[in-house]
């Protein structure tokens, strides 16, 4: 279900978000998305259980209500404060690992969006194969490189490129909540946004669906973070099949990037 818009505006920049979540052909939906936004700060999060283990919907739920919680109590870009809330999130998945012996092996991929409102600036963390991807003036800028050996072989990027068949067995993950005593995530240095920054954090069964150019077509003609959802899950809708999984998006718009992708695409480069 697409979920509408919100934005918050009041002496900051201002930001709007979008999400919905889909089931797919599974019989449930192991997908978890969350976010905080108030007039400083915004804190936004997927997870996604991880396939073959009992427990994946509950993981991927204490992995986003964790991070939240623990990013409001402490609200701070920095890089040790952004890996207390993965290593809580972790925490908590273990704990309740111990608590239900029958989903002692639950774990969960993670991606992760802070944003100071009043610098002006955002950072990100992940952890598995959910992915966040950050445009620019309608094009990318930069993407999350998958915790799997998919990815470290070169075969996610072969994959996307012949139109999202899902490579399950090559798709192993390497990193993931849950999965270990110790939280293992990729943070990035704080980066400056600009007016009309875009941002989409998904789970793997929306990327496999759908390439990174419908992603930019899609930006560039919505005029809503609403919008903009609503043309990516009609795109992956297209393309899904008997044996499709849960697939997720978050969208976070910073500014009005409907307006500033007017003036033209940048060229992207890739992180």
């Amino acid at each position: 279900m697409l979920e509408a818009t919100r934005s918050s505006s009041s002496f900051t920049v201002p930001i709007s978000t979008s999400q919905f979540s889909c089931v797919g052909e599974r019989s449930g939906n192991q997908d978890a998305i969350g976010y905080h936004l108030d007039e400083r700060n915004g804190c936004f999060v997927v997870s996604d259980g991880v396939g073959g283990n009992a427990g994946g919907e509950l993981a991927s739920r204490i992995a986003v209500d964790t991070a939240l919680d623990t990013f409001v109590i402490a609200p701070s870009l920095d890089a040790g404060n952004i890996q207390r809330c993965v290593k809580a999130a972790n925490d908590a998945i273990l704990a309740k690992q111990r608590e239900l012996t029958e989903q002692s092996r639950m774990s969960a991929t993670f991606v992760s969006l802070f944003v100071d409102r009043i610098t002006n600036q955002a950072c990100w963390a992940h952890v598995g194969d959910s992915r966040l991807y950050w445009f620019r003036r309608g094009a990318l800028m930069q993407r999350t490189e998958d915790h799997s050996l998919s990815e470290r072989s070169g075969d996610a990027a072969a994959s996307h490129q012949n139109g999202g068949e899902r490579l399950v067995k090559t798709n192993l993950l390497y990193r993931a909540l849950g999965a270990r005593a110790t939280a293992e995530a990729t943070i990035t240095t704080p980066q400056r946004l600009a007016d009309g920054d875009a941002f989409l954090l998904c789970t793997d069964g929306l990327w496999q669906l759908i390439s990174q150019q419908v992603m930019e077509r899609s930006l560039q003609l919505a005029d809503s973070a609403e919008e903009w959802l609503a043309l990516i899950r009609r795109a992956a809708e297209a393309k899904a099949d008997d044996s499709q999984d849960n697939y997720s998006a978050l969208a976070v718009w910073v500014g009005f990037p409907q307006q500033v992708t007017l003036a033209g695409a940048a060229s992207p480069r890739n992180g």
